[in-house]
C-alpha cells in the first residue's frame, strides 16, 4: 500500500516538532522541521525513504545543529513554556545548555522513553554512540549540580 507524502508527514509532524523544540525550541521547531520537509520533498518524496522516521529525527538533528552554528546557543527555559518548579528549572536550563547530540539522546531517552537501540536506530548511530552522549551529559549535569 503506497503512502502518500502527505500522511508520511501528519503522521510524523507532531514528534519531530516536539524533537525539534526540545533542541532548538519552540521558536525555531516547526522551521526546522519544515526545512527537513522540503529537502525530503525536492529529493523525491517520503516514498524515496525506505524508513522516513529515523530519515527525519536525524535530519531534524542535523538542521539544528545547523541552526545552533548560525545562531549560537540562545536557548533558556523561559522559551519552553512549561509548569515546572524552580528546581526543575535549573535542571531544564542545565540540560538545554548541553550540546545537540547530548540533548538530542537525554530527550529521546528520559522525556520519550526510548530504549539506547530505538534511540540509536532514530539518530542513525550505533548503541555505543548514544550511551556515550548518555555519559558526557550526565557528566556535564553532574559537574554544574555539584
Amino acid at each position: 500500500m503506497d503512502v502518500s507524502d502527505e500522511e508520511l508527514y501528519t503522521k510524523h509532524k507532531d514528534d519531530l516538532v516536539r524533537y525539534a523544540t526540545a533542541l532548538v525550541g519552540p521558536a525555531h521547531a516547526e522551521d526546522v522541521v519544515a526545512a527537513v520537509v522540503l529537502r525530503v520533498l525536492k529529493q523525491g518524496g517520503f516514498g524515496k525513504l525506505a524508513d522516513p522516521r529515523p530519515y527525519l529525527f536525524r535530519a531534524v538533528l542535523n538542521e539544528s545543529r545547523g541552526v545552533w552554528r548560525r545562531r549560537g546557543r540562545t536557548v533558556s527555559v523561559e522559551d519552553i513554556p512549561l509548569h515546572t518548579s524552580a528546581e526543575d528549572h535549573h535542571l531544564l536550563d542545565i540540560v538545554l545548555g548541553l550540546p545537540v547530540r547530548q540533548r538530542a539522546v537525554v530527550y529521546l531517552v528520559y522525556w520519550e522513553g526510548l530504549t539506547i537501540r530505538e534511540t540509536a536506530e532514530l539518530m542513525q548511530v550505533v548503541p555505543g554512540t548514544v550511551k556515550r552522549y548518555l555519559h558526557l551529559a550526565r557528566e556535564k549535569i553532574r559537574g554544574v549540580l555539584s
